[in-house]
């Protein structure tokens, strides 16, 4: 599976969730669930919060644990818990896949290295009991959608050649408009461009998805100039539209102007 997942940080407690939030979060639980159904080896999620400038960084830690503390909004994420599984031969080969597409890519093992929430935020509802491995990948602001969908490719690669079962996970919102409202939605046109994006998605269109990205995050200001959108279609790179199905997960909702949802691409 290949799928983007909402990282809002006024998800980041659960009980302190706002209600026009509370539909995404049950789509969280409910992709988690879809996850966690295909039992894989490990999850790799990239987050468009752990920002890098010139190199793709992957975590090679063999245990992640730490307090989460939001630097931008640290009164709603103070210092949550985390204490998960890492995979460092999985995050070596990943590394080692970004590099033999000539992507520049390092491995990232300090043991001081603590969470972004658009890590720690997902993952608490994806796999809400700490088990399931997981490789956290940075994005890099220099990089064009173009490199971003080879990282994407390279996920693949490093899949096939360990021959573990990996889900892709892009940490993102859709539009990203932000105003200051939290409350605020995204603008109606805006919503209907991201319904479009995943009606492609919905259908297997996932060359046409890659076209129209450029586009679409232009218009929309997807976060991250729509980086982890492009990571999540590479990772899918020459499947079948016949071996591919898509579901949205809960429902659409706002945070700030942007578009939340929680959506995958299953491989079958």
């Amino acid at each position: 599976m290949s799928a983007v997942a909402s990282h809002s940080p006024r998800i980041g407690i659960e009980a302190n969730a706002p209600d026009f939030l509370r539909g995404v979060i049950t789509g969280s639980y409910a992709l988690g669930k879809a996850i966690q159904a295909l039992k894989p080896d490990v999850i790799v999620l990239q987050s468009a919060h752990w920002v890098t400038t010139f190199t793709w960084y992957v975590t090679c830690q063999p245990r992640h644990h730490g307090n989460c503390v939001s630097d931008e909004l640290p009164d709603l994420i103070p210092g949550q818990p985390y204490d998960r599984p890492g995979d460092p031969a999985f995050g070596a080969q990943l590394v080692d896949a970004l590099k033999a597409k000539d992507l520049l890519a390092e491995r990232n093992t300090t043991e001081h290295y603590k969470w972004d929430y658009g890590t720690f935020v997902p993952l608490q509802y994806l796999d809400p009991a700490q088990r399931i491995p997981v490789v956290t990948m940075g994005t890099c602001i220099m990089a064009d959608l173009d490199e971003c969908y080879r990282v994407g490719q390279a996920v693949q690669d490093a899949a096939q050649k360990s021959g573990k079962r990996v889900v892709f996970v892009a940490s993102s919102a859709l539009s990203h408009k932000l105003v200051r409202d939290p409350a605020a939605w995204p603008l109606q046109a805006h919503q209907q461009l991201d319904r479009d994006y995943l009606a492609l998605l919905d259908a297997g269109k996932l060359a046409e998805a890659r076209r129209a990205l450029d586009g679409y995050a232009t218009e929309t200001k997807v976060e991250m100039g729509g980086r982890n959108l492009a990571s999540m279609l590479g990772a899918l790179d020459g499947v079948a539209p016949a071996r591919l199905a898509g579901a949205e997960y809960g429902e659409y909702g706002p945070s700030s102007g942007a578009g939340h949802t929680n959506y995958g691409v299953r491989v079958q």
